[in-house]
């Protein structure tokens, strides 16, 4: 039927144009392939052909039919195209066609003229409910498989830094973590940077063992306790006779050691300017000369370098050398301090809790209120002050829980966390004493139950003040 043709049943003063963009199948919009049209008594009009066949209807045998009526049949539940008259709005529902139970996405929408009387009623279907149930079960299987691929990467993950002794759960790790797993099995050289303590040793060897290397030497220099008057010999090794007091036999350099592995300099900003020239050379050429030696010793080594110093400020002073400086700081990797990474605090000491405590023999675990202790401190010595201070507390606790009893005086004073407030309202200070007395009682008696009886307290009024004071 011609467009004119389909407009003769309409007003003049209907907005046609919506209409037929709405219901002409040349149009290739989806919605028009199951389209019905009712008068404003709910007077069916006109179907499309696919609707017809879609929903078991023989040709032209629900046009003429009123909307009401095959809704009191049963033949539509609900029956959109009644909804839009008697609602006068947009409809958009869940609709079952009986005749083939069918449930389908119905949209219906009013025409009005221009005074604003109802003339039509437009219903057309989206999307059969079968085809959403197959989109969620297809969500569904999608979800499952994401959350199964998330639950393995986290275990491969879990087993990785176990085995480099890395604990982490801070984002800024995991990034840290990203970039060591796409750096592993390069040739490049890396450029380590942190505060002392943060664990930059320990990124170098987890870099190492994920590495093609792991099978070969990893060699560990701390430059800054090297003697400036035997640090190139430490580090190129002599031949014979090199200088007075040296073995007869000569020695292997350090640099030589790590051949067919990884060499390791920490402190690399403590370097004097002589032997960073050596250095430069050294990754240039990859040979080395022992003192006193006429003979160039190829090697094949993974170079690491790890400094707590600004090199770009070195580099800007004079001290460290700037061709250097470039050709270490290809791959440069930042570990922050534990202060700026908190999520990393309670991993790191449970780690270090379970490995002393195997270590000494004992069987320790945290008081409830010691994590909160361990994460409030700033720990300006990082990774390595909270390990000494796990170890010292695993050696001198007396009871299979470790309480801030157990810190050492310097943490444990009055000005310590969780001490009572020596100033403020007497409500908090009240709150803070209380605090420490249900924290202390719990601590030693282990249950609810023995804190009730050792305070005097209801069970249920000890349980819910633990519950308190452990969330703070």
């Amino acid at each position: 039927m011609s467009r004119e043709n389909k407009a003769d049943i309409f007003s003049d003063d209907i907005d046609l144009k919506c209409l037929f963009d709405i219901i002409n199948p040349e149009n290739n919009l989806v919605l028009a392939d199951d389209m019905m049209l009712s008068a404003a008594d709910g007077t069916i009009l006109r179907v499309s052909e696919t609707y017809e066949q879609n929903f078991g209807f023989a040709h032209g045998s629900i046009v003429g039919k009123s909307a009401f009526d095959l809704e009191a049949d049963g033949t539509f539940s609900p029956c959109i195209t009644a909804r839009v008259i008697r609602e006068r709005s947009k409809v958009i529902t869940t609709q079952t066609i009986n005749r083939t139970h069918k449930n389908v996405m119905t949209v219906g929408i009013p025409l009005f003229d221009s005074r604003g009387t109802l003339k039509y009623a437009v219903c057309f279907n989206t999307v059969s409910m079968e085809q959403i149930n197959t989109i969620l079960r297809n969500y569904h299987d999608l979800q499952e498989s994401v959350e199964q691929y998330t639950a393995e990467l986290a275990e491969l993950r879990t087993r990785a830094t176990a085995t480099g002794k890395l604990v982490f759960r801070s984002p800024a790790m995991q990034r840290l973590w990203t970039l060591m797993q796409n750096t592993a099995n390069t040739k490049a050289n890396i450029l380590i940077t942190g505060e002392t303590g943060v664990g930059k040793s320990a990124v170098a060897k987890t870099i190492h063992k994920m590495s093609g290397r792991a099978d070969g030497p990893f060699i560990e220099v701390n430059c800054a306790v090297l003697h400036e008057n035997l640090i190139e010999s430490e580090l190129f090794g002599y031949e014979k006779g090199a200088f007075t007091g040296a073995s007869s036999a000569g020695k292997i350099g350090k640099i030589e050691l790590a051949n067919h592995g990884t060499l390791f300099l920490d402190e690399i900003g403590e370097l004097p300017t002589h032997i960073q020239s050596k250095l430069l050379q050294l990754i240039q050429e990859k040979t080395i000369e022992r003192l006193s030696g006429t003979k160039k010793i190829e090697l094949d080594f993974r170079l690491i370098v790890a400094t707590n110093r600004d090199l770009e400020e070195e580099v800007r002073k004079g001290l460290f050398r700037s061709d250097l400086f470039y050709r270490l700081n290809v791959i440069r990797m930042h570990i922050p301090p534990l202060r700026e990474r908190t999520e990393d605090i309670l991993p790191l000491a449970h780690q270090f809790l379970s490995r002393f405590s195997q270590e000494y023999g004992k069987t320790l675990s945290f008081s409830p209120r010691f994590p909160g202790f361990l994460e409030s401190c700033p720990w300006p010595g990082n990774v390595r002050e909270l390990e000494n201070l796990v170890e010292r507390v695993v050696i001198t606790a007396q009871g299979p829980i470790v309480d801030l009893t157990d810190l050492p005086p310097e943490l444990s004073g009055p000005a310590g966390p969780q001490a009572v407030q020596a100033a403020g309202p007497l409500s908090r200070r009240m709150d803070d004493y209380e605090r420490q007395i249900i924290l202390d009682s719990y601590a030693r008696n282990k249950t609810t139950v023995a804190v009730a009886k050792e305070l005097g307290i209801s069970q249920a009024t000890a349980a819910r003040k633990i519950a308190k004071y452990t969330r703070e």
